[in-house]
C-alpha cells in the first residue's frame, strides 16, 4: 500500500515538475568584454520563469502547530496534497510536523522525497540527489524516483548521467502514456543540448570613411589622404557543442567566423577566424570553464596576424533575478609583417545582469587588460565601463527595444613618431528596435543605430560616427 501511494504521489507531481526541466544549464560569455548573447539572456530567463514562478500560497485556514498534531489524518492529507503539487511553502511548513507523527503512521519515503523536492527548490541539487538515491537503494525498480533523479542530475549539469536514467527508465513496462510522452520529451531535451548551436548575423555597409581618414588633412608638413567610402557586407556565424563527459564534466568546442566584405574596396576587407576547445564544469548554479584558443586574421585579403592563448570563463546564478558572469583571456598575437606589434595581450571583464521582471533585464559591467606590442608606441593598457538595458512591450511582448553603451579609456606606453603619446577614450552607444512581425522563418530584421567616438589626444585617431542600418539575425 505505501509502494502504491508513492507511485500515483510521484506520476501527479511529475506533472508539476515539466516545465523546470527545460532549463538551460548555465551559460558563461563568449566574447570579451562580456556583452551577454541571445543563449545566455534566454537562459538567464529560464531560470527566473522557474524560480519565480513557484507557489507561494499559504493555507486558507490556519493551525498551530499542535493543533495539527492532534489531527494525524488532517495532517497526513495535507501533507500528501503538497507534494502532490509540489507546494513549496506547504511543504516547509508541514514537514516537520509530519515527522513527528508516530512512526507507524509516517511514509519514510514520501518525506525523503518530500525533503528532495525542498531541496531542489534550495538549489542543492546534490543533497536531492542524495535522498532520490536512499530510496532508490530499497527500491531500485520504483521507475517514478529514477525519473525525478534524472530530472535533478540534469538541472544540476548531469547531463550524461540524467540520460543513462533516462535509458533505464525506457526499459521499465507498463509505463502510462503520458509518462511516456514526458520521458521522450526529456529525452529529445537532452539530445538536443548536444548538439552543435549556430547563430548568424548579416548586416548591409555603407561606410563614408572607411580607412579611418582623420579629421586633420595635415600635421607638421605631413599631408593625408581624402576619406574614402566602401559598400559591402558585415557578416557573422558562430557555432559550439557542448558534449557530456562524465558527472559535472563536459567538453565544449565553439569556433565563429566574422568579417567585412567590401566589393569596391578589398583593401579594406577583413576577416576574423577563432577556434576553441575546452573543459566545462557546471551545476545548477554555477558554471567554470579554461579553453585554449586560436585566433586567425586577414586583412585586405591578405594574412594579417595570428593569436593563439586560452581563456577562462566563470558564471554565477546568485538569484533568480540575479547572474554574474566574469572572464579572462591571455595569448600572444603575430603579425605576417608588421613584426613590431607582436606581444602578449590580457583582458578581463566581470558583468552583472539582473532581470527585475520577465520582460526586462539590465546588464552593468567592467573590464580591462593590456595589449604589448615590440614597439611601445603601439602598447597599451585599458579600462571599460559597460551597461546594457532590453524591454519587451506590451501585453504580447512583441516589440522589443535594447539599448547598450560602453566607454573605454586607453593609455600608450610611448610617444610614435609625430612624438605623441597617445590617450584615448572611447564611446560607443548601440540602439537596436525589433518586432516579431518582422520576423520570417526564424529570420529577425531588427534597426539599427549606433554611434561612436573616440576623443583622443592624438590628431589622427580622433573619430566620429553616426550609423543607421537593419541586419538579420537568427539562431538555429
Amino acid at each position: 500500500m505505501i509502494m502504491r501511494h508513492l507511485k500515483n504521489t510521484y506520476w501527479l507531481a511529475l506533472v508539476v515538475m515539466m516545465p523546470s526541466v527545460l532549463a538551460a544549464p548555465v551559460a558563461t560569455p563568449q566574447d570579451l568584454p562580456s556583452d551577454l548573447t541571445s543563449e545566455q539572456i534566454r537562459q538567464a530567463n529560464d531560470l527566473y520563469t522557474t524560480q519565480t514562478t513557484q507557489s507561494t500560497t499559504q493555507p486558507s485556514r490556519h493551525f498551530t502547530a499542535e493543533e495539527v498534531i492532534q489531527q494525524p489524518d488532517l495532517l497526513e492529507n495535507a501533507f500528501n496534497t503538497a507534494v502532490e503539487r509540489q507546494n513549496i511553502e506547504h511543504i516547509k511548513l508541514l514537514l516537520p510536523l509530519y515527522r513527528r507523527l508516530p512512526e507507524q503512521r509516517q511514509n519514510k519515503e514520501l518525506a525523503q522525497y518530500a525533503q528532495a523536492i525542498l531541496y531542489r527548490a534550495d538549489a542543492q541539487h546534490g543533497k536531492a540527489e542524495n535522498e532520490l538515491r536512499r530510496i532508490l537503494e530499497a527500491y531500485p525498480e520504483y521507475t517514478p524516483v529514477r525519473l525525478q533523479l534524472a530530472i535533478t542530475q540534469a538541472e544540476d549539469g548531469q547531463q550524461g548521467e540524467a540520460a543513462k536514467e533516462l535509458k533505464n527508465i525506457k526499459q521499465a513496462p507498463d509505463l502510462p502514456e503520458h509518462v511516456v510522452n514526458y520521458v521522450n520529451q526529456f529525452d529529445q531535451y537532452l539530445q538536443q543540448e548536444k548538439k552543435w548551436k549556430w547563430s548568424a548575423n548579416a548586416s548591409y555597409l555603407q561606410d563614408d570613411n572607411v580607412g579611418r581618414a582623420p579629421e586633420q588633412r595635415s600635421y607638421a608638413g605631413w599631408q593625408f589622404s581624402e576619406p574614402k567610402s566602401a559598400h559591402g557586407i558585415g557578416y557573422e556565424l558562430a557555432t559550439q557543442k557542448t558534449m557530456p563527459i562524465q558527472g559535472h564534466w563536459a567538453t565544449r568546442v565553439q569556433a565563429s567566423v566574422a568579417g567585412k566584405f567590401y566589393w569596391d574596396a578589398h583593401d579594406y576587407d577583413d576577416l576574423n577566424v577563432h577556434t576553441e576547445v575546452g573543459t566545462v564544469w557546471r551545476d545548477a548554479k554555477q558554471e567554470t570553464s579554461l579553453s585554449p584558443f586560436y585566433d586567425k586574421r586577414w586583412f585586405a585579403t591578405e594574412p594579417y596576424s595570428q593569436t593563439a592563448g586560452a581563456i577562462w570563463r566563470y558564471s554565477r546564478n546568485l538569484s533568480p533575478k540575479i547572474s554574474t558572469f566574469a572572464a579572462w583571456q591571455s595569448g600572444y598575437k603575430k603579425h605576417k609583417t608588421r613584426r613590431y606589434l607582436d606581444g602578449a595581450t590580457h583582458a578581463g571583464s566581470l558583468t552583472l545582469l539582473y532581470r527585475p521582471s520577465a520582460k526586462q533585464f539590465l546588464t552593468v559591467g567592467v573590464g580591462g587588460g593590456r595589449s604589448n606590442a615590440r614597439d611601445l608606441s603601439e602598447a597599451y593598457h585599458y579600462g571599460n565601463l559597460h551597461a546594457g538595458w532590453s524591454q519587451r512591450w506590451g501585453q504580447s511582448q512583441a516589440f522589443t527595444t535594447t539599448f547598450n553603451a560602453s566607454v573605454q579609456h586607453r593609455d600608450y606606453r610611448a610617444a610614435d613618431f609625430f612624438n605623441i603619446q597617445r590617450r584615448d577614450t572611447e564611446y560607443w552607444t548601440r540602439l537596436s528596435l525589433s518586432h516579431r512581425k518582422w520576423s520570417w522563418r526564424g529570420f529577425e530584421p531588427r534597426l539599427n543605430w549606433t554611434w561612436s567616438h573616440v576623443k583622443s589626444n592624438h590628431f589622427y585617431y580622433r573619430y566620429n560616427q553616426h550609423r543607421v542600418f537593419v541586419d538579420v539575425a537568427k539562431s538555429f
